[in-house]
């Protein structure tokens, strides 16, 4: 597998559709630490995913570093969720639907997996391939 090379000036949409040809059962959302705190907080709140219209480079928080990020399948979802705080500021979820079409973010036992490990074990449970 080649490695997607995440640099601020690709837009959201563009990192998205290179993610997904790599993982067609996963997705990325990207958003503010703000919106993200708020909605896990056990206060209830909302995550406004930012316009995947936009470059990186429009969103991020943190402006110094390189902010450069490389993927590849042996990367673990943690730490690409980590990654993308750590360069940009900002967070980054690993995401999947369900048969049904429900949305979900990783957690637990899937956090603690390589990219390629959780596309294959989404795709053995029937998840949806290209998931929006």
């Amino acid at each position: 597998m080649a490695e997607i090379h995440i640099t601020g000036q690709k837009m959201l949409k563009s990192i998205n559709a290179e993610f997904q040809e790599a993982f067609p059962y996963l997705r990325l959302t990207f958003c503010s630490m703000d919106d993200w705190k708020k909605a896990t907080s056990g206060k209830g709140g909302t995550i406004h995913g930012f316009d995947q219209s936009l470059r990186l480079s429009a969103v991020r928080v943190k402006k110094e570093g390189s902010g450069e990020i490389s993927v590849h399948g042996r990367t673990l979802v943690k730490n690409l969720e980590k990654a993308f705080y750590d360069t940009y500021g900002i967070c980054c979820q690993v995401c999947y639907n369900e048969k049904d079409g429900k949305r979900y973010y990783t957690s637990g036992a899937y956090d603690n997996m390589s990219l390629t490990q959780l596309n294959k074990e989404l795709e053995s449970r029937g998840c949806q391939k290209k998931p929006k």
